[in-house]
């Protein structure tokens, strides 16, 4: 089937397991894909089957389905779960044999596994297999000893199956003997008649032994194996010993196992006897579990209850008593279940539910859990309620063990140690659990304690280091891996042992330090509120006992603060009783009252440490002698204060009330004498008796109707005199506040005020209480209008003063701090911005000033033409020309702040504009410049600012005067002083800037030849000023260096300056370039930023050309020289090499050319060694200057190379001296005929020219120049001559001649 075929890459062996697995589970072809899939995405089933396969000693694999798919185990037996449903079983047929892909098919067997399949197995062997094998047919073949031996074996086997599947299902099947062996059989089988006795009597044996296996069953093996079983175990114990002794009692009443007994008692075996007795004890043990069964079911609604785990353990104790109370029932009615041991079994099964129940409501993880998640106080209540919980069930169980005891039986005589064995360790487990989150909690309270005194940091400190440690402690404890509630763990004991010496060397470690802390405190409060820091901590035995030995100190302490307090009083009474300034009593109260909150302070001084005392002089073990004494004292000063309290208000009550009562007789108002301003009546005594009665009531001291009387108007008291103090408030404001110019327009209004006041300062009394709100009302009436004119007028005035003041906030000009220079047209862009909003903003202020001064004319009703109204408007004008004035200065002032250099450089101000320096032609020049031309219209630094200061004044254009109908305020502000003084600074600055922006520009200048001197030029003169040789001072043979040099055709070059001029002017150029590259820029000058740049750039490109010129000048020359010098060096050393004229000796022009090449050597022998030095010293400058340049190796070379060439002349000189011996000879020969004909010429030279005057008497003057120009001719070809003879006379080493005859005729 192509659908069912198994995916592509699947192990053939896989492959083939598979695909029976789907034969037996059913799967449809169309589903094989899916299931091929869901296995081999199965990593662990594909692990597992492969496992079983590729491992010889892999027994079996197991394929468990799930759906349609299945998952393999090879390793693990299946659960019970698995196993409710079919599975397969893969099975190895030989061990040893590997599973390949070829064998498979016989090497594996496919099983399938139920859960009946024990069942199954005994249904199969106990019919088919056995009637197979006993059939005779099946033996032939065998012999009688072989077939009696497999067929009692297979008996065995039988027997054995069959007792197993009896116990698989919880009851014992006593196994029936071979049929053949049976009374009633006939057959003849492996057991032969003779064996039959044998065979049952073996039967016998066997049931025996199981019957005695059940008969031995008790409930408290469990418990005695070390389990924890519960009452659930113990009903399921006798439920189950019922139902297998009610199996055993009906087989035994079987007709076959009758037989077999009655066989063997026939053939009087011994069996019979000892298993009637055992019939009997299974009917005494069976009668006895179906009694208990029948009993203990009543137990089983309460034993669930007990036993439920979603039950609340908080009321669970409330299932005790009926439990209890059933199983009191049960001893008293149960024929059976009435024994101690029965029932010691059952209490000890409820105490292990109540413990399993409480370590399900809290255990060691819980614990720790809480603690970590800082609940430890739900942790102690979870813990206490499980202790109580647990002493609950024993003290429940004291109760019915009484009424047992009362009920007249012999009661529950067992030993409450026994039953409780485990329960009390749990209890003590619980305790100590208790302990550690107890002291986990007074621990966990010093994370906030914050101790005082000299010493309080230091102690502070030691408290957080104690509570470090002990969270350290505690999570040691913590680390342990058991669970700290069971009782099974004793490692327990020694972790908490651990646990409590760390917090007991701890706590001693508490005590120190709480001394410590003590006697660091030195006031009673201080110390107390140090024991309530440390009150959790107060319990623990330790720290209880260092307790004990600073109480008595702190006795002391307080003996010592009641003695304090009690001086304090004494010395202090009388300055409190006289009020005096230096009594201790707050000023902020009255006498009295302040003279009681000074007692009833004390009294609580006193009060509250002794409340502390008590409370813990409660948790010393005694009570000292000196806590009686402290508080026999005590009680003394208390009282002593509470009379001086008695005593202060009695004296109060009799000299204040009466005195206050009188003073409403007092009128309301008085006029001060000296200023003529009013004031409210209302005498202090009045105000001094309701302060004091209003404390009163806060102290809760009872007062005497007169007083209450008068505080009940104190209300109405002080709405009189706020009332009247407002009026009087606005009546003086009115008096006082109004200026000279301004008395005029009201003096009508001030004198209807006073008639208004009239009865108040004469008639009106502060008990005419019917008349007071009428006069209050009249005269606020008055009073308010004038003072609403008033405040009109002062409002107005000071609306136009605030608006001139909000021109003065913001100056014109404006830069915010860290502005960054920018361009001047674009500053004045922005400026003619803000200009344009101030004369907006100035023209709408301008109209409200009118409309203010308008206001107050219409307030104030007053005619316009009136002189007093003109003499206001000229003071209004006068405040708006300064408001003018003051707004101008701001602008100015903030721009001489830009232009100033100190304010800039204090607050590091960044510069205003951007101005470039450039080089214009042969000038350098600033753009944009200080100045320009009028009528250039190019924009200039002071164009710019004189036109801000024209946009200042032209501000004051906006606001039409307020005397005129027409006009401006601008003349009077252009000839104010400030303005003037401030433009003159303006000025100042812009000169002092551009000052230093001119010095800055000298700068530049003073390399100014760099660009107006010609390069060309100025160097010719350099080259030209103290010219030298390379090699001065050096003369060979009558000849300097130059002509030697000249003589052998090496080119030296000109004279030229000594190199240290060369460096100094290179190191010059070097120093400018470097100055110049290195000048900052942009810098800035003032409120200018200068950019310099492109000037800079083009002075240090002068420099480089300047530079370069002296550099390449001497790079050049040094070049020259050394390739001059070296090819001449090339050529002699060519030149004196082969063909040597000793080799072709007629070859004359070869020995002409060699003995020149000699005498040039001769020649040049030294002077070219003195060459050397100069031309190292040229290449020495290049390097100092970093040049590089042609021939430097060449020249390293040079030297040696000479010296060969010397060697080579010499060498030369002397193979071809024959041939220049008679090279001389030929010479010679010709020099004596040039000298005979240098004798001639010199004869005919003598004749020939005019040395006498005919030709000059003749007048022929031309023809004596000819003759003349025709001799000199002739003697310069005959000079001629001369030296070439001369020449070769050097030439050969022959005596030079000097010729002076031609020296005559040239001469």
């Amino acid at each position: 089937d192509e659908a069912a075929a198994p995916p592509k890459g699947m192990d053939t062996r896989v492959a083939w397991v598979l695909m029976r697995a789907m034969t037996l589970m059913g799967v449809r072809a169309e589903k094989a894909d899916k299931f091929y899939s869901a296995f081999t995405a199965d990593q662990a089933s594909s692990a597992a089957l492969t496992r079983f396969l590729d491992d010889t000693e892999s027994p079996v694999c197991y394929l468990i389905p799930t759906g349609d798919a299945v998952v393999a185990n090879s390793t693990d037996v299946p659960t019970p779960a698995q196993m409710r449903k079919k599975l397969i079983v893969v099975h190895r047929v030989n061990p040893e044999t590997a599973i390949t892909k070829d064998n498979v098919k016989d090497s594996c067997i496919l099983l399938e596994m139920t859960k009946n399949i024990m069942d199954l197995l005994n249904m199969y062997c106990q019919s088919i297999y056995l009637s197979t094998l006993t059939n005779p047919s099946n033996q032939t073949g065998w012999s009688d000893l072989v077939a009696k031996d497999l067929m009692d074996k297979y008996h065995v086997f039988l027997a054995s199956l069959h007792v197993t599947v009896g116990l698989m299902k919880g009851h014992t099947w006593l196994p029936h003997p071979p049929r053949d062996a049976l009374p009633t059989s006939g057959g003849i089988g492996a057991t032969g008649g003779g064996n039959k006795h044998h065979v049952l009597e073996g039967a016998v044996i066997t049931w025996t032994k199981q019957i005695r296996h059940v008969l031995k069953q008790d409930p408290e093996i469990l418990l005695k194996e070390g389990h924890n079983p519960e009452p659930s175990a113990e009903l399921k114990f006798w439920r189950s010993k019922a139902a297998n002794l009610n199996s055993i009692h009906s087989q035994l009443g079987m007709d076959a196992l009758k037989k077999v007994l009655k066989f063997l008692e026939t053939n009087k075996s011994t069996y019979t006897a000892p298993f009637s007795k055992l019939q009997k004890e299974v009917e005494e043990a069976r009668e006895e579990a179906n009694d208990n069964v029948r009993f203990l079911g009543t137990l089983t609604k309460a034993i669930d209850k007990l036993t439920n785990e979603s039950a609340e353990f908080e009321t669970l104790e409330s299932t005790f008593e009926p439990v209890f109370h059933s199983i009191l029932l049960i001893w008293r009615y149960s024929k059976f279940y009435n024994t101690p041991t029965r029932l010691a079994v059952l209490i000890r099964e409820i105490c292990n539910t109540v413990i399993a129940q409480a370590l399900r409501y809290v255990n060691g993880p819980d614990i720790f859990t809480m603690i970590s998640s800082e609940e430890t106080s739900e942790c102690y209540a979870k813990l206490d309620a499980t202790l109580k919980v647990c002493s609950t069930l024993k003290d429940v169980y004291l109760v019915f063990r009484e009424v047992a005891a009362n009920q007249g039986s012999e009661g529950w005589k067992m030993q409450n140690d026994a039953l409780f064995v485990r329960l009390d360790a749990f209890r003590e487990r619980c305790r100590d659990a208790l302990d550690f989150a107890r002291t986990v909690i007074q621990y966990t309270k010093l994370e906030r304690v914050e101790i005082g005194g000299t010493r309080g940091k230091v102690l502070s400190d030691s408290i957080v280091e104690i509570l470090e440690e002990f969270k350290v402690g505690v999570e040691e404890f913590k680390s342990v891996t058991y669970d700290i509630m069971d009782v099974g763990e004793h490692q327990f004991e020694h972790d908490f042992f651990k646990f409590r010496m760390t917090v007991k060397d701890l706590d001693r470690r508490m005590a120190s330090l709480l001394g410590s802390a003590f006697d660091d405190l030195d006031t009673v409060n201080m110390r107390i509120k140090l024991f309530d820091i440390f009150e959790g901590l107060l319990e623990r035995p330790i720290i209880q006992a260092e307790l004990e030995k600073k109480h008595k100190t702190l006795l002391s302490t307080v003996e010592q603060d009641l003695t304090a307090v009690e001086t304090v009083f004494v010395e202090n009474r009388q300055m409190v009783d006289s009020f005096s300034d230096e009594s201790p009593i707050y000023h902020n109260m009255p006498p009295c009252a302040g003279s009681i909150y000074w007692a009833r302070s004390a009294r609580h001084r006193i009060n509250e440490p002794m409340a502390k005392l008590q409370f813990y002089n409660l948790a010393l073990r005694e009570t000292p002698e000196e806590f009686r004494e402290v508080k026999k004292q005590h009680a003394t000063l208390d009282a002593l204060l509470a009379n001086y309290e008695q005593h202060r208000y009695s004296e109060w009550e009799s000299s204040s009330v009466e005195v206050a009562r009188e003073k409403l007789k007092m009128r309301l108002l008085r006029r001060q004498e000296k200023t003529g301003l009013l004031k409210v009546n209302f005498d202090p005594a009045l105000v001094r008796l309701l302060r004091e009665v209003r404390f009163f009531l806060i102290f809760d001291i009872e007062l005497p109707e007169a007083a209450l009387e008068m505080f009940a108007r104190v209300g109405t008291y002080r709405g009189w005199t706020n009332q009247l103090n407002h009026i009087v408030s606005m009546y003086n404001a009115v008096l006082t506040e109004l200026l000279p110019v301004e008395e005029p327009l009201l003096e009508d209004r001030i004198a209807k005020m006073d008639q208004a006041l009239s009865p108040g300062l004469t008639e009106l009394k502060w008990k005419n209480e019917d008349e007071i709100p009428n006069f209050i009302e009249g005269t606020m009436k008055v009073v308010s209008d004038v003072s609403g004119v008033v405040d009109i007028m002062k409002n107005n005035l000071r609306s136009v003063s605030g608006t001139l003041s909000q021109w003065c906030k913001e100056p014109i000009v404006a830069r915010q701090r860290g502005a960054k220079p920018m361009a001047l047209d674009e500053f004045d862009l922005k400026h003619k911005e803000r200009v344009g909003m101030r004369m907006m903003t100035q023209s709408e202020g301008g109209k409200e000033i009118h409309k203010f001064v308008k206001d107050s004319s219409e307030a104030l009703k007053v005619s316009k033409v009136a002189s007093n109204w003109k003499a206001y408007v000229d003071f209004v004008s006068n405040i708006v020309i300064e408001g003018f004035v003051s707004s101008i200065a701001v602008s100015l002032q903030t721009l001489c702040e830009i232009l100033d250099p100190l304010i800039i450089a204090k607050h590091e101000m960044l510069p205003l504009f951007d101005v470039k320096v450039e080089l214009d032609g042969r000038e350098i020049k600033f753009d944009p410049p200080f100045s320009a031309p009028s009528n250039s219209g190019s924009p200039s630094l002071r164009g710019a600012i004189d036109g801000w200061l024209k946009d200042f004044f032209a501000t004051v254009t906006c606001m039409q005067r307020l005397d005129t109908p027409t006009g401006d305020y601008l003349n009077e502000i252009r000839e104010h002083f400030q303005m003037q003084c401030l433009l003159a600074l303006v000025s100042e600055l812009i000169d002092n800037t551009e000052l230093k922006c001119m010095e800055y520009r000298q700068t530049f200048m003073q390399q100014s030849y760099l660009w107006t001197e010609s390069i060309d030029k100025t160097f010719e003169r350099f080259l030209n000023e103290d010219a030298e040789d390379l090699v001065q001072g050096f003369e060979e043979e009558g000849m300097t260096f130059r002509a030697i040099m000249d003589r052998i055709k090496v080119d030296i070059g000109r004279p030229i300056p000594t190199l240290n001029d060369f460096d100094k002017k290179i190191l010059n150029f070097k120093s400018l370039k470097e100055e110049l590259s290195n000048m900052k820029t942009p810098v800035d000058i003032h409120w200018l930023r200068i950019h310099a740049q492109p000037v800079k750039l083009a002075l240090v490109s002068f420099a480089r050309q300047w530079e370069e010129k002296y550099v390449q000048y001497i790079k050049d020359y040094t070049e020259a020289r050394i390739n001059a010098l070296v090819t001449f060096i090339d050529q002699q050393f060519i030149g004196l090499g082969p063909p040597s004229p000793v080799d072709e000796p007629e070859n004359e022009k070869l020995l002409y050319s060699t003995m020149t090449n000699i005498r040039d050597v001769k020649l040049a022998t030294n002077a070219v060694k003195r060459m050397f030095v100069p031309i190292r010293e040229l290449c020495q400058l290049l390097k100092k200057h970093h040049i590089t340049h042609e021939g430097l190796v060449e020249l390293e070379h040079s030297p040696t190379k000479w010296d060969e060439v010397i060697r080579m002349a010499f060498d030369v000189k002397e193979q071809i001296l024959p041939l220049q011996s008679e090279e001389v000879l030929k010479i010679r020969n010709k020099i004596d005929v040039f000298a005979e004909e240098l004798q001639g010429f010199t004869h005919e030279f003598r004749e020939q020219c005019p040395f006498d005057s005919k030709n000059a008497l003749s007048g022929d003057f031309d023809a004596s120049y000819n003759t003349m120009n025709e001799y000199y001719n002739k003697t310069l070809a005959i000079r001629q001559r001369a030296n070439e003879f001369n020449d070769l006379e050097l030439l050969f080493d022959m005596q030079m001649s000097s010729y002076r005859e031609l020296k005559e005729c040239q001469e």
